[in-house]
């Protein structure tokens, strides 16, 4: 599995087309394509994020997940909000430490982080 992070319009699904093949991909769900683009979507509409991902990388082994970075500027006042962002980050922890390679996409550039 590939992660892909960076923030919103930097590139990250650019990246993923030209350098990783990537053709088709779902958008903001976990869909049956190898690619999910928008994982910080998926997070806030799965009711158990983890095991969904988790179901999705036993089928999708060599997938790409792209995900946007959630948890820099102003911290949210509403509370569902913050929980939200601490979710997608613990999950994206949790994905690069299985992760082959991730990268962080910024400004269209690509640095690989694993």
């Amino acid at each position: 599995m590939v992660l892909i992070i960076g923030g919103m319009a930097q590139g990250k699904l650019e990246f993923a087309r030209r350098a990783l093949g990537v053709s088709a991909w779902s958008e903001g769900v976990l869909g049956e394509e190898d690619c999910v683009h928008g994982l910080h979507l998926a997070v806030r509409a799965l009711p158990d994020p983890e095991a969904a991902v988790s179901a999705w990388l036993e089928t999708h082994p060599e997938g790409v997940i792209i995900c946007d970075e959630v948890g820099c500027g102003v911290t949210p006042s509403d509370r569902a909000d913050r929980e939200w962002r601490e979710k997608v980050g613990r999950i994206c922890c949790a994905l690069a430490q299985q992760a082959e390679a991730v990268y962080r996409v910024q400004c269209g550039l690509e640095a690989r982080l694993k």
